[in-house]
């Protein structure tokens, strides 16, 4: 019984719930973070985008949670990948109002600084949640064998 309840609990929902996931993180990371990115106030005449920042810790925590709650990596890695083709969709869409494109720079500084972190530095959230998540995820491991 005991051994059932084990197999049952590290399934945690399968490769449909991981995949499930992912693309949750993909939609909510990509469309939240992109909206939320170009929040900025000027100090003078520097900008200070926190907003990337925000959209960062969101897109770094989604990923997080959607490897550690399948308990499969894949699915956070899965979720950042769509999060930055939500991105691009967005960034290559026409009538696009959320990203700025880099050619702005001169006029728009602030934006433009913002959209280029964003769109280039995602990255670094979602590595920084990835190793965190197969740390919890190894630990747990560990953590079952010396149980059993």
């Amino acid at each position: 019984m005991h051994e059932q309840r084990a197999k049952q609990s590290s399934n945690a929902g399968g490769n449909l719930g991981a995949l499930l996931r992912g693309l949750v993180v993909a939609g909510v990371a990509g469309i939240l973070g992109s909206v939320v990115h170009a929040s900025l106030f000027y100090w003078g005449d520097i900008p200070v985008v926190w907003g990337v920042g925000l959209a960062w810790l969101f897109l770094g925590l989604l990923v997080y949670w959607a490897a550690a709650a399948s308990r499969k990596i894949w699915s956070g890695a899965l979720g950042f990948i769509g999060c930055y083709v939500v991105v691009g969709l967005l960034a290559f869409n026409g009538n696009d109002q959320l990203i700025t494109p880099l050619s702005f720079s001169e006029y728009l500084p602030g934006p433009t600084l913002a959209s280029a972190l964003w769109v280039y530095g995602m990255a670094i959230p979602a590595v920084i949640g990835l190793l965190l998540a197969r740390r919890a995820l190894r630990r747990e491991a560990r953590n079952r064998r010396s149980i059993a």
